[in-house]
């Protein structure tokens, strides 16, 4: 187990999060049928602010959440998507700014697309087929 001293060793340990917003591309079908893709912000949510919707968990304070952390460029800039849009988004696209939102608290790869499930094109002995690289512990 490694030891840390101070707060330089919990942020090298990743123990006090960058909360550098996150860009994702978003794809989803618009209530027209079109299909529809936007880069957006996602801004990881704070310790704190978690704490702050497990102690009053209500739909407003999830809206103000969401509106937080989703970031949209207007003329140059990042500005927050706002209670108001949050509560009145297209439910598909909600759905996937959530997800967006998960990916970013778990860390996941910066400036990225979604990852497409690709279980459909595998089959169970193409990963039986292929040997692990690990050593075999003694």
């Amino acid at each position: 187990m490694k030891k840390l001293r101070g707060l330089a060793g919990m942020k090298s340990a990743g123990a006090i999060r960058d909360l550098a917003p996150v860009m994702k591309t978003i794809d989803w079908r618009g209530d027209d049928g079109e299909d529809y893709s936007i880069d957006v912000h996602v801004k990881p949510m704070a310790f704190g602010m978690a704490m702050d919707l497990q102690l009053e968990d209500s739909p407003d304070k999830r809206a103000a959440a969401i509106g937080q952390m989703i970031l949209v460029e207007e003329a140059g800039k990042l500005v927050p998507l706002g209670t108001d849009n949050a509560r009145a988004l297209n439910s598909q696209l909600g759905f996937k700014l959530l997800t967006a939102i998960n990916q970013a608290m778990a860390g996941e790869a910066k400036n990225s697309r979604p990852r497409k499930s690709s279980s459909a094109n595998s089959s169970s002995t193409e990963s039986a087929a292929e040997p692990s690289q690990k050593p075999v512990s003694a």
